[in-house]
């Protein structure tokens, strides 16, 4: 009897030791996946406590765009239209420059031939419905017709009239002085001005070639006003500001100069990125860049307040950035491990982002041990 009594109290002694391991077990490696430490653990832990600060970095945002010109620039040369191209200038090739009012090309139209011939005719009828309209007022002085004979005149005038005015409207678009056509000059045959100086971006037609009306012809671009048109992307949008200075590198390696001019207010959706529209100081760099071409800036962002903690507060593995937050409580100090989205790193310091949820004691060397949930030696 006295053997199965002292079997019975081992084992319920075993049973006690087995359940006071594992009680500190769960106290060391809480559910909540927090880590903690007793207070005197906690002592012999050698790690520093501060917290989030704002710093003010000086940050360089590295951008790639594109050389561009504005819209009214660029010149699209076509005609209101149908017709053929009797003539092409000779200089018109790619790269080439075309100086305001040089002569481009010459065009033959039939229905530019027919609009001629409509406005010549209406504005002799013009002359014939005036003469007569005035006999028309003349005789009803004498009653001697009705006054209705009258009205169809006067209206007649006035529908020849409007016509007459759409007409010459279509002329002058047509590039024709309705006052200078007369039946010895009349013709189908036009010859096509540059409106703008420029240089010559791209050729659609040859010789003898038809054309429908307002097809592009050919297209010129200005080089005096060239930008770069520069994109950034997800935080830093937030950080650039119109007159912001920008870094570019010429072909011999110098630094030149720009300035943020303008900054797009709608957000690409589906590049995700927000455009900037950079002035290049140095006229000659800005002269020897080409529409359409790659570039690359470095925007300079100075003085910008930011939320940041040492770079030593940063425990970064594969599954992204972490912080510790302190709680100290009765006899024990827990710490809470936060996933924190990161930033720029500057003069040891990294940025922050959204730091609403990391207010308090933030461990900002010792992370390591931390995580361990062990001391050091």
């Amino acid at each position: 009897m006295n053997k199965i009594l002292i079997s019975i109290a081992c084992m319920a002694l075993l049973f006690s030791c087995k359940t006071e391991t594992k009680t500190e077990e769960i106290t060391q490696k809480p559910a909540d996946n927090a880590i903690v430490f007793s207070s005197e653990q906690f002592k012999n832990l050698k790690v520093e406590i501060g917290g989030v600060e704002e710093k003010i970095m000086d940050i360089n945002i590295e951008a790639n765009g594109l050389v561009d010109v504005p819209p009214d620039q660029m010149f699209s040369v076509n005609y209101p239209l149908n017709g053929v191209i009797s003539n092409i200038n000779h200089n018109l090739l790619p790269g080439k420059f075309i100086k305001k009012g040089e002569l481009l090309a010459q065009i033959t139209s039939m229905e530019l031939l027919q609009i001629q011939e409509d406005f010549l005719n209406e504005s002799t009828k013009s002359e014939l419905l005036i003469q007569d309209f005035e006999r028309q007022k003349s005789l009803i002085l004498d009653d001697a017709t009705s006054k209705r004979k009258l009205q169809e005149t006067e209206n007649a005038l006035k529908l020849n009239r409007i016509k007459i005015k759409g007409l010459t409207e279509k002329l002058k678009v047509l590039g024709i002085n309705p006052a200078n056509l007369t039946s010895s000059n009349i013709s189908a045959k036009h010859a096509l001005y540059a409106s703008q100086s420029g240089y010559v971006k791209s050729v659609n037609i040859t010789n003898g070639k038809s054309f429908l009306s307002n097809e592009t012809l050919l297209e010129l671009i200005s080089m005096e006003h060239m930008h770069v048109e520069l994109k950034v992307f997800g935080d830093d949008m937030q950080l650039v500001k119109v007159g912001q200075e920008v870094d570019f590198k010429s072909s011999d390696g110098k630094d030149v100069l720009g300035k943020v001019y303008l900054i797009d207010k709608t957000v690409d959706v589906e590049q995700k990125s927000l455009n900037l529209h950079v002035h290049i100081e140095n006229e000659t760099f800005e002269q020897s860049l080409r529409p359409g071409q790659y570039i690359s800036g470095r925007i300079n962002v100075k003085n910008s307040k930011v939320m940041a903690l040492p770079e030593s507060a940063i425990l970064a593995n594969s599954d992204g950035s972490f912080i510790f937050r302190m709680k100290e409580e009765k006899a024990q100090v827990k710490f809470e491990k936060i996933e924190v989205k990161t930033g720029r790193i500057a003069h040891g310091f990294i940025e922050i982002i959204e730091t609403g949820n990391i207010s308090g004691k933030i461990v900002t060397r010792g992370v390591n041990f931390v995580e361990n949930g062990a001391s050091e030696e």
